[in-house]
């Protein structure tokens, strides 16, 4: 009972935090728009048109906000099937889209059960991530591995490496908050909605301090079928 309040309390101090976070992040494309808008009326046709552009982008950073934040209050029971994880992660690399940046898959043949849509969701998080922070003509790796060999029953290791600069040590503890960003156009919101998935499968996702650049590993009950 104990650990369901800690569990509770800590559910609405981030809950908190996402309200107060969403409150900052509306702010700032609506004074945007106000901005345009207030132009718009003062000026000239052709500024007019430059200034309905610059609302509709704004409409659309609010639209993609509000849909990343219902991604992450949404509550979501995973579904196993049996799933091949390499032909999994080489079908998420395929669909990334083309760069300045190398992607490799570096996975063993493995089949076992797992909720194949949230897994995705999670790898195409973090992909995205890696490209952000990923110099041209860097690489990101994306691999998999079980934890042991012995046994059949195990977890399930998949990381995401890039040859980046790594993530700021100022960020580091707050790398999984809602609205906590390196990136100037960035939410903030694919790391902490990557982190709830995670979770919901039963797993964990962590940063590696140990490695050079930025490894994100995701780490899920593993069942080989």
């Amino acid at each position: 009972a104990l650990a369901a309040q800690v569990a509770a309390g800590e559910r609405l101090a981030a809950l908190g935090r996402v309200a107060a976070g969403m409150a900052h992040e509306i702010r700032n494309p609506i004074a945007a728009m106000r901005l345009r808008a207030e132009n718009a009326l003062a000026g000239d046709p052709a500024r007019r048109g430059a200034a309905l552009e610059a609302i509709l982008g704004q409409v659309a950073r609010l639209d993609r906000l509000s849909g990343e934040l219902l991604a992450m209050t949404q509550h979501r029971v995973p579904v196993p099937a049996p799933v091949a994880v390499d032909a999994l992660l080489h079908a998420c690399a395929e669909e990334q889209p083309p760069g300045p940046v190398a992607l490799v898959v570096d996975s063993p043949a493995l089949h076992g059960l797992l909720d194949a849509a949230l897994l995705r969701r999670v790898l195409d998080s973090l992909l995205e991530n890696a490209r952000h922070h990923t110099p041209p003509g860097g690489t990101i790796t994306l691999s998999a591995a079980t934890l042991s060999a012995a046994t059949a029953d195990t977890m399930l290791r998949i990381a995401v490496a890039d040859t980046g600069p790594g993530v700021a040590e100022a960020l580091r503890p707050w790398l999984f908050e809602p609205f906590v960003t390196g990136r100037p156009d960035g939410t903030g919101l694919g790391l902490a909605i990557a982190r709830e998935l995670a979770v919901a499968m039963g797993g964990r996702l962590f940063l590696d301090d140990s490695a050079a650049g930025a490894t994100f590993v995701l780490e899920l009950p593993w069942h080989a079928c």
